[in-house]
């Protein structure tokens, strides 16, 4: 009994020693083994940090590859940073947050003000990533809102960015135009005052999960929103700049793209779906989505043939002070749209003009949607062009409620509820078919 008893502690001491011994190794073959303090790197200093940060993301990439690691504390950036292929830009953020700029890892901005275009804050090479920040524009002031380049831009293959906060950026990310595949945009929540996150030059697969815009980002933050002036709680008025100003989701060519749980309060246009310049567009699912507060909700200029589905989709319309929107449509066709548009379980509310209006040549379909509040007197849903199908759509609102024109190419009325009965105008004759509805 003894001896199987020291046997058992022995045998237990040697895999003690293995892991140890296995730990020591895999430290030691850490390929970049190496401090920010290694490049003079300092936190909470007015000093231009940019290029020691970028000598520390070559260094990174010299070795090898591995993550550049910035510890909590303020950085002065006054130009651009490279984020070489195989090289993390990390800090110390596992997540996005609210109002804690005093803590963590934050990039101060300074670099491309006055111009839209110019390269990025942080220009991503193929298979790099950027995580744990949190990135504000010190002289972006209200109202003098001025241009600023993309926060964050991507090319090549397999992007990352996650655990992001921006702060007040002008134009958040951006994938493409250059040849791009298998991006993965997640957990990024902020505020952003002309575009969010825009999507080009895709071929394959690409993910934006848990993305949401609020203006509170930027004016509950602490920091000074407005120059040589406090004001208790400007949230309101960076919101009806939003409202303005905004492209919050941005879709050009990708193919097969992925969107998860995006949103976004006060927009002009919350989703904007559009041909680039090549006239590629956009095909791909989006699943809980919502955009409150937005003139446009979703505006459909150019898709690809095998369409875009919305599925469990919230929206949103109203005008913020001193903002006069006589114009508010949570669905919009353009006279350019010629594909397809597919909508399942969708709900939309507040003070629209037209909850759909369709202008475009291509097939909408819409199946078990709530529609409610919109301009007395104005259809609910206007179907000018090319073919819908409405299904057990419940109309909480007054009439009229579907007016279909007299250029459609066909519309499908097919189980629909509302008080007092669907009222329907048609000037489309035999082009209607309407049937089993309240």
């Amino acid at each position: 009994m003894r001896i199987r008893f020291k046997h058992l502690i022995t045998t237990f001491l040697i895999i003690i020693l293995i892991g140890v011994l296995s730990a020591a190794q895999g430290q030691a073959a850490e390929p970049n083994c190496i401090s920010q303090e290694t490049f003079g790197i300092t936190t909470n200093s007015e000093e231009d940090q940019t290029a020691k940060i970028q000598a520390y993301l070559d260094e990174v990439f010299r070795r090898g590859g591995g993550t550049a690691y910035l510890k909590a504390g303020t950085y002065t950036i006054k130009a651009g940073l490279n984020i070489p292929t195989a090289v993390t830009l990390s800090g110390s953020w596992t997540a996005p947050h609210h109002s804690v700029l005093g803590k963590g890892t934050t990039l101060y901005a300074y670099g491309g003000r006055g111009s839209e275009s110019g390269a990025a804050l942080l220009e991503m090479q193929s298979n790099s990533s950027v995580k744990g920040l949190t990135i504000f524009y010190p002289e972006q002031k209200m109202p003098d809102i001025q241009a600023y380049p993309w926060t964050i831009h991507g090319q090549g293959m397999h992007n990352t960015v996650e655990n992001i906060t921006l702060v007040n950026s002008y134009q958040g990310i951006y994938m493409g135009p250059q040849f791009n595949e298998l991006h993965l945009i997640r957990n990024v929540f902020g505020c952003v005052l002309r575009r969010g996150v825009m999507i080009d030059g895709c071929s394959d697969i690409g993910r934006i999960e848990n993305v949401h815009f609020n203006p509170h980002y930027w004016g509950r933050s602490g920091l000074a929103v407005y120059e040589g002036e406090s004001k208790p709680n400007p949230v309101m008025e960076i919101a009806a700049q939003m409202q303005r100003n905004l492209e919050a989701f941005i879709f050009a060519r990708t193919d097969w793209e992925y969107v998860f749980n995006t949103f976004v309060f006060a927009a002009k246009i919350g989703y904007h779906f559009i041909a680039n310049a090549q006239g590629g567009a956009c095909n791909g699912q989006f699943s809980g989505i919502g955009a409150d507060m937005c003139q446009y909700s979703v505006v459909v200029d150019k898709v690809q043939p095998c369409g875009i589905l919305i599925s469990n989709g919230e929206f949103v319309a109203g005008q913020l002070a001193p903002n006069k929107l006589e114009d508010r449509v949570g669905i919009l066709t353009t006279g350019n749209f010629a594909g397809t548009l597919q909508l399942s379980n969708c709900s939309f509310w507040g003070f629209f003009r037209n909850i759909m209006r369709m202008e475009g040549e291509g097939c909408v379909t819409v199946n078990q949607a709530n529609f409610m509040n919109h301009t007395p007197g104005e259809p609910a849903v206007l179907i000018d062009r090319g073919r819908a199908s409405l299904n057990q759509v419940f109309f909480h609102c007054k009439g009229p409620h579907v007016k279909i024109n007299k250029d459609v190419k066909r519309v499908l009325l097919s189980n629909n509820f509302a008080d007092g009965g669907l009222e329907i105008i048609n000037l489309a004759g035999e082009k209607l078919s309407s049937i089993n509805n309240e």
